[in-house]
């Protein structure tokens, strides 16, 4: 098949674990879950292949997020494939205001955009596309937990609204930079099938899904358990 198409349970209760409405994902504060950035390494098949990254701004009242992604997939040392990612959006309210995310598909490039108009957003998929859908929505990037809670999403790689059903699948301990944490799967479904892991906090530690290939992608937690409390050191 052509690479070209790639892109412990534990005995902790169940309800310490879910992240709900007016719970820890309720309105969050990037800063305080995470700090100013979250880093993941990226997986395929086991073999490490890239990196994710995202970045929080404060500028006055909005909230800027940049998010990257770069992967490059080797044959006998030779790059058969490459994947880059860039989107950045402004949050004001906690509530999305607009959104760019520029792609590049192994050398095919596009640009998807979503700018807030009133209760409404106006929406530019690939090749030009407009489309309109209402507003409130959150885009699939995965550190904003209140995600949990919806039935529709910004598909920040098509400009598509998808729907969605988000259900809790167990508890499992997640590897992070401070080691093994309790945190809990949740499984997209619908127009998206991936998983999603979350920890008490309702911070993003894990995400898995299939490529376009049908190999498995992971993304594992390299700094997204934000500043150690007080007195502790890394």
């Amino acid at each position: 098949m052509s690479v070209k198409r790639v892109l412990t349970a534990t005995a902790i209760p169940l309800s310490a674990l879910l992240v709900l409405p007016g719970q820890a994902g309720a309105h969050p504060d990037p800063f305080q879950l995470y700090g100013p950035s979250i880093e993941f390494d990226v997986f395929r098949e086991g073999d490490k292949v890239g990196r994710h990254t995202v970045r929080f701004i404060r500028s006055g009242t909005e909230l800027k997020v940049e998010s990257a992604m770069n992967l490059a997939i080797e044959v006998l040392f030779i790059t058969v494939f490459r994947y880059a990612y860039r989107a950045e959006g402004t949050w004001r309210n906690r509530q999305l205001q607009n959104l760019v995310s520029r792609v590049d598909d192994n050398g095919r490039k596009y640009t998807v955009a979503a700018a807030r108009q009133g209760e409404f957003f106006n929406l530019t998929r690939p090749d030009d596309i407009s489309d309109a859908a209402a507003a409130p929505v959150i885009p699939t990037n995965h550190w904003n937990p209140e995600v949990l809670n919806q039935t529709r999403v910004l598909n920040t790689l098509t400009g598509r609204i998808n729907a969605v059903r988000i259900e809790p699948r167990g508890p499992e301990q997640v590897d992070t930079e401070r080691g093994p944490v309790p945190a809990m799967r949740y499984a997209y479904t619908g127009a998206l099938q991936n998983e999603v892991w979350y920890d008490s906090a309702g911070r993003w530690v894990k995400l898995r899904f299939q490529g376009r290939d049908g190999s498995t992608i992971e993304y594992v937690c390299r700094l997204c358990q934000g500043t150690p409390p007080a007195g502790q050191t890394e």
